[in-house]
Formats: structure tokens, sequence, C-alpha cells
């Protein structure tokens, strides 16, 4: 009984004319909503903490050798004992800042401080040394510290 129904099928299926077959293409991978969103919601934290830890990194430095920065500071003599003193102070506040960053302590105030940090280093570092490619660095790590800044909703911080 259940052969008799298959052919009587298959001959209904005859009867309706030629079959044909298509190819269907498969659509491309897209990311998932969530996955997306996820990424839209950490990526200002993640900014942030990258700011606060290259600002720490070389805030740092700056304090722990201060003699290998001095030739950074612009009109003084290198081995004065004010061209030490305003590379610890700069390193002190660049160690102040990439803390706040990383904690999330005041992070649009320390990424707008950053900012014009950065930008007083990217002037001056041009027009004492011209472009090279730590002015390219620093311009670089001010678009950072503006994103971060700009970035109104950020995770993992404190709110005042």
């Amino acid at each position: 009984m259940a052969r008799k129904n298959r052919l009587n099928r298959m001959a209904a299926r005859a009867a309706e004319g030629p079959v044909v077959v298509t190819r269907e293409v498969a659509a491309a991978p897209t990311v998932s909503t969530g996955s997306a969103d996820a990424v839209q919601l950490w990526a200002p934290t993640a900014a942030r903490v990258i700011l606060g830890l290259v600002l720490l990194w070389f805030g740092v430095h700056e304090l722990i050798q201060p003699s290998l920065w001095t030739g950074y500071v612009p009109v003084i003599s290198q081995t004065s004992h004010l061209a030490v003193g305003l590379v610890l102070i700069h390193g002190w506040v660049l160690t102040v800042l990439g803390v706040a960053l990383v904690l999330g302590i005041m992070s649009r105030t320390a990424a707008a401080v950053s900012g014009l940090l950065l930008l007083e280093i990217v002037v001056s570092l041009s027009f004492t040394g011209g472009l090279s490619d730590i002015v390219a660095r620093d311009v670089g790590v001010f678009g950072l510290a503006a994103a971060v800044f700009s970035a109104s909703e950020q995770r993992l911080a404190l709110r005042g």
C-alpha cells in the first residue's frame, strides 16, 4: 500500500512537467547584533584603559629615569636641574592621569587633560624637531584621548 502511494505521487509529479533544480547560494555570515552591541558597549572602556596604560608607561619611565627625557624639554639645557624637575612633574602628571583612566575616575576630565597635554607635546615636538615618527605616534595617542573624551557612556567607571 505504501509503495502504491509513493508510485502515485511520483506519477503526479511527472505529470506536472519537468522539474527545474535551482542551487541556493549561501548568504554571507553576519555578525549577530548581540556581539555588535557588546563591542559598541565595551569599546570606549577598552580605549580608556589602553590610553591609561600608555600614559602610565611613559609617566613611570619619566619618574624612574628623568635624565633620559630632559632632551624633550624645549629651550632649557638638558643637564639643568630645572629640566629634570620639569620632567619629574610631567611624569607625575602622566602617572596620575594614567591611574585615573585605568580606574575610571573622572575619565572624561582625565581624557581632556591628557588631550591638551598631548596636543602641547605634538606642537612642541613639531616646532623643535619637525615631523617625525614620535610626532606621528603622539598624534595617534591624542586621537585616542579625543575618542575617550567624546564617549559619554563607559563601563567600569566611577560616576561623580
